[in-house]
């Protein structure tokens, strides 16, 4: 079998585990190596740190969906055993060959049971799904309810004052946080634990209290819009698309069926990532990774989004930059404003990036910077919307002006920049090639800085007609 390392990077849930793995093959750890005669079942015997060898397998039947299995007690799949045995199948080891022990092959019988789809017969007779109106109208009403003691809290703070709130016994917000997923509320809970963030950033910052103000701001227009659209839902009123953006900030949890059966999907689109960070939000206490797509033929930004919370992390797969163009049969879009979520399941391909993809992504690329800084502001206004945005701008060079980088346009307006965090503008000084900094894109992240009441523009990547040139990652 022929495996990329590209490929085992892939698979792996983290990076911890991706380098533990290659060092169990390096150094020799496998005692065993066994394959299938039709080369879709791999297993390894490998010494541990236990009193007993550890078996670990590849199982290759279905090859876009390969099954990892080991006994070691590693809850992490596939594990770092089964990483390892990855490389030795890639480095072409010496492997036995075995027949397909019994139990792999009634795991196999169980699995394609349940995937097997139902005959069309069963597809047309099959009910649709009965919608309990009862039990949808209880729970948007305890809804209603956790919104209105979350608006009374907004109330007491408006009261006693920003000051004293910040200065108070936060731990009672903490209580009131916890509350809300008794509700059905953890976008709600969301907002409100990073309000007690701002509130203690406020209090080591010599009481700036702007970051506490612009919280205040988004939870009470958030609360304030969520009771209309469950109002609305109740008394069975029309439902709109853009309306639908209210299901994740109040906490809905979206699956690809539901996006799908709603309409938010296209199909056959080509995704290529044009810039990737990894962040810990210490406000909510998880890790956060984002991808940031150019998606053709939709001609437009998205971003991928991958939450690992910290008491988790090591448990979920770690996402990493991703250098070639992805091709899916569907590509699931949130309801969401400016640069919204995107997801795709497993069933894509990959092939190289082509001169052409490049063409088409500066094609997008915006040049009036008058006309950006409107579109800009008039986005990160939206209370409902994310405090970033992502737009492909062109330029006509990037320099030093003063003691900043600036962006340039053919109209000799100027975009200062800032830098992105875990990177710096002086990158611009050590690109590969000094005509990058002359007629090309970029892709720009724009926001807003509360302390400094600034609006923010910094650069991610630079795009040519021939690559991307990442800043960060």
């Amino acid at each position: 079998m022929d495996l990329k390392e590209s490929w085992i990077e892939e698979q792996a849930v983290n990076a911890s585990a991706l380098k533990n793995g290659k060092a169990i093959y390096q150094s020799g750890k496998f005692i065993k190596l066994y394959h299938s005669p039709d080369d879709t079942f791999y297993m390894g015997e490998c010494s541990g740190s236990g009193s007993k060898n550890y078996i670990t397998s590849a199982d290759f039947q279905d090859a876009s969906h390969p099954v990892f299995r080991c006994n070691c007690p590693s809850r992490q799949f596939p594990c770092k055993h089964s990483i390892g045995l990855l490389y030795a199948i890639m480095k072409s080891k010496d492997f036995e060959v075995c027949e397909i022990p019994e139990d792999i092959i009634k795991k196999r019988e169980r699995l394609n049971k349940r995937n097997q789809p139902k005959d069309e017969e069963e597809n047309k007779a099959a009910k649709p799904k009965k919608v309990n109106k009862t039990a949808n109208k209880k729970r948007w009403n305890k809804q209603l309810e956790g919104l209105g003691m979350c608006e009374t809290m907004l109330q007491d703070i408006t009261r006693m004052g920003i000051a004293a709130f910040t200065n108070s016994n936060l731990k009672d917000y903490e209580a009131i946080a916890k509350q809300m997923n008794d509700y059905y509320l953890p976008g709600i809970q969301r907002q409100i634990l990073m309000l007690i963030y701002e509130a203690h950033c406020a209090q080591q910052q010599n009481a700036v209290y702007d970051g506490v103000i612009a919280q205040l701001v988004q939870l009470h227009q958030i609360v304030k819009k969520a009771k209309s659209y469950l109002n609305k839902k109740i008394n069975e009123e029309e439902i709109t698309q853009d309306d639908k953006i209210m299901e994740e900030l109040i906490g809905h949890v979206w699956n690809l069926n539901e996006l799908k059966e709603q309409g938010f999907y296209v199909e056959n689109q080509e995704l290529i990532q044009l810039g990737f960070r990894a962040e810990y939000n210490e406000a909510l206490q998880e890790f956060v990774e984002e991808g940031f797509w150019y998606v053709h033929p939709l001609q437009e930004l998205h971003k991928t989004i991958n939450i690992r919370p910290k008491k988790a992390a090591k448990y979920i797969k770690e996402e990493d930059s991703f250098l070639e163009k992805v091709i899916v049969p569907t590509l699931y879009l949130y309801p969401q404003s400016g640069n919204g979520r995107i997801r795709y399941d497993e069933a894509f391909t990959t092939e190289e990036i082509q001169p052409q993809d490049y063409l088409n992504i500066m094609n997008i690329a915006k040049n009036d910077y008058e006309q950006i800084m409107k579109e800009v502001k008039n986005q990160l206004k939206n209370p409902l919307a994310h405090k970033e945005l992502a737009m492909v701008i062109r330029y006509e060079e990037i320099r030093q002006h003063k003691d900043d980088f600036v962006m340039v346009d053919a109209s000799g307006n100027m975009l200062t920049l800032s830098s992105m965090k875990g990177s710096s503008l002086h990158a611009f000084t050590s690109l590969p090639e000094e005509g990058l900094l002359h007629h090309q894109c970029a892709l720009v992240i724009f926001s807003y800085d509360h302390k400094t009441h600034q609006l923010l523009a910094k650069p991610m990547s630079i795009i040519s007609s021939e690559h991307i040139v990442r800043l960060l990652y």
